[in-house]
């Protein structure tokens, strides 16, 4: 009896470890992003926006996004970095729909506009993880997922 009890014991413990290892850890928002503008070329001037005005671009509010940090370039490119913490994953997942509606509101914005932009908005790094959702528009894909991944993992 005392070990089948051990057995139950250690499966439990092992289960809850490996939930644990499998969690998204806490992400700080601001840092993720001033990493990302500091690691990350772009070839615009990029411009912090207000929170408000942020969600308002990605049509949120702030009760699904209780913190965001939005990059904007001066609109002659397409460069952004966009990070989010939703209030729970399925926030996140909404939160991520948005982002990627973004990318395409700004593919057909961008299609006449700026073509070159095109490269960029064809393949963005857009990671959701947990609650959190991150969106780096620029040329140096490579680098920004190492940052975002710093972040992460």
């Amino acid at each position: 009896m005392k070990r089948a009890i051990l057995v139950v014991l250690a499966g439990a413990l092992l289960f809850a470890a490996g939930c644990a290892a499998g969690a998204p850890k806490s992400v700080n928002t601001e840092e993720v992003a001033k990493k990302l503008m500091s690691s990350v070329q772009f070839s615009d001037q990029m411009s912090k926006l207000e929170s408000k005005t942020a969600l308002k671009l990605y049509g949120l509010d702030e009760n699904i996004v209780p913190k965001s940090q939005v990059y904007e370039s001066t609109g002659a490119t397409a460069e952004e970095v966009a990070v989010f913490e939703a209030k729970d994953e399925a926030s996140a997942a909404k939160v991520k729909e948005a982002a990627e509606k973004r990318i395409e509101d700004q593919k057909a914005g961008f299609t006449d506009y700026q073509p070159q932009e095109m490269e960029k908005l064809k393949s963005p790094v857009l990671v959701q993880n947990g609650k959190y959702v991150i969106l780096c528009v620029s040329n140096d894909n490579s680098g920004a997922q190492k940052v975002i991944d710093s972040f992460l993992k």
